[in-house]
């Protein structure tokens, strides 16, 4: 995935929020950085798997607990009845 990266910025809206963990503030950030306003986030949880070095099922249970808490939402796209995307 190319991206134009030059570091990270996290808001103190969420740094200092008590209601997310250290793993929720960075999974917020780098989904963030990945969020194309047309199209938005379409990392999969093996791409966050690899970039923090988790396994696919706490990405998954980060990513709920994000989207639980109000800070994303989350959308899919079947192709039949299987999900194909998440966004």
């Amino acid at each position: 995935m190319e991206r134009n990266f030059k570091g990270i910025w996290i808001p103190k809206e969420i740094w200092l929020s008590e209601e997310l963990t250290l793993q929720e503030k960075v999974m917020l950030v780098e989904i963030d950085s990945l969020d194309n306003e047309e199209t938005g986030c379409y990392a999969s949880n093996n791409y966050f798997s690899k970039f923090f070095k988790l396994t696919t099922q706490r990405v998954s249970q980060i990513i709920n607990a994000l989207a639980t808490k109000g800070f994303i939402s989350v959308t899919y796209e079947y192709q039949g009845k299987e999900i194909d995307k998440r966004v």
